[in-house]
């Protein structure tokens, strides 16, 4: 019903006189937001609607500007190319409450980066065999802002089916001492596997992680 009305608005404001429109109730109309549009959508007629959606957006001949915000990297590739690498941004939000957008170049294999990066730092701990505490950090953080990419509400949702057993486990080597001389015990031998466990759930049930892989 959305793309409709939008293909409607579109069609009426490619007509250059005002006074030749058939109707004026979008002639002050400057913008169209679209919000996350993956919602409920498998990945077919999502790479449909992004194709849908970029042609439409192609076809507009009047100054209406498009802002569309998403968390799904297959969306993202599919507009980004299709829109021959017109301006996108990541926004990114951090601890303190405050916000940063960044401009984007490439698609999401480059401007996810970051998501790989703390990948890449945990496997090779992994290999090297010298897992530490803070690699429960990073692991949180990976999972933190894979499900913020990917939309959902909570990284928890991300884990294993026993998912408190994790969650406990993560949680205990990410929160900060309640005593100040409390020893900070190393992860055991268990505990070291626990990240690789977690790791590898986590790149082969996400689809982010599955694009990633067969695309590097």
């Amino acid at each position: 019903m959305f793309y409709t009305l939008l293909d409607q608005v579109v069609t009426i404001l490619n007509v250059a006189d005002p006074d030749a429109r058939e109707t004026h109730a979008f002639d002050q109309l400057k913008y169209v937001f679209i919000d996350d549009s993956r919602s409920s959508l498998d990945d077919n007629h999502l790479i449909e609607l992004a194709v849908d959606l970029a042609g439409l957006i192609k076809s507009s001949e009047s100054d209406l500007k498009f802002i569309i915000t998403t968390h799904s990297p297959i969306f993202y590739n599919v507009l980004f190319n299709e829109l021959n690498g017109k301006v996108c941004y990541m926004l990114e939000s951090f601890e303190d409450g405050t916000f940063a957008l960044t401009e984007k170049y490439g698609d999401s294999n480059k401007s996810f980066s970051y998501h790989l990066h703390l990948k890449q730092t945990i496997e090779q701990a992994i290999a090297d065999n010298n897992v530490e505490r803070y690699h429960f950090t990073l692991l949180r953080n990976l999972y933190e802002k894979t499900a913020s990419f990917l939309g959902y509400p909570k990284w928890s949702e991300l884990l294993p089916d026993d998912k408190q057993l994790y969650l406990s486990r993560i949680i205990n080597f990410t929160s900060h001492s309640t005593l100040s001389n409390e020893a900070v015990a190393e992860p055991t031998p268990a505990e070291k596997a626990t990240v690789k466990l977690l790791l590898d759930h986590l790149k082969n049930n996400c689809g982010f992680w599955q694009q990633e892989q067969k695309n590097g």
